[in-house]
């Protein structure tokens, strides 16, 4: 197949764009393409796949200033597709592995959230209150206030409904949901 006027083949002009590339137009065209594909694995901001763009242009560009050899306008393409392929194929790859459950299961995929878990320096700390007894300061259907150790906490009522005055037991703490029940 012939692709310009000066009869070379497209894989003459694939030979021509890549065979005496040099070495900064090639680390340019690598490196961009692996942040290209950095990005396809790890989305977020942009900025691996705005920086993969930009220096695959880069690439793209000093090669063809330093080229003698070859149409310049098919050297563009050539080396343009080389990179959509490559970069197809690690979509391809993703999407099949994310089919396949084997993404999620990699250190790529972040699995856990930014809050921490359990108590921190800004959640109190209320364990200490399961066993201790107490009295419904409101109407607790099912949440309400109550006086426990002599200071007032927001509780939960196991039950539907416990009446204020009545005498109440701490059951079960959870970060800052203090449940209780009544004594019968």
């Amino acid at each position: 197949m012939l692709l310009a006027s000066n009869g070379l083949t497209f894989w003459e002009e694939l030979q021509i764009a890549f065979g005496g590339i040099g070495i900064l137009p090639a680390i340019l065209l690598i490196l961009g393409t692996v942040l290209i594909v950095v990005e396809i694995f790890q989305p977020g901001f942009g900025f691996f796949g705005i920086s993969g763009i930009i220096l695959v242009a880069l690439g793209i560009a000093i090669r063809l200033f330093t080229s003698t050899n070859g149409n310049l306008f098919i050297q563009f393409f050539v080396m343009l597709l080389t990179v959509t392929l490559v970069v197809s194929v690690a979509l391809i790859i993703m999407v099949h592995s994310m089919r396949k459950g084997r993404l999620s299961r990699t250190s790529l995929v972040q699995n856990s959230t930014a809050v921490p878990t359990g108590i921190t320096k800004g959640t109190e700390d209320f364990s200490e209150l399961v066993g201790k007894n107490g009295i419904a300061s409101t109407v607790l259907r099912p949440s309400g206030n109550a006086t426990i150790d002599g200071k007032l906490y927001s509780v939960v009522a196991q039950s539907s409904l416990i009446d204020s005055g009545k005498e109440i037991v701490v059951v079960d703490v959870e970060g800052v949901k203090i449940t209780v029940k009544e004594i019968q």
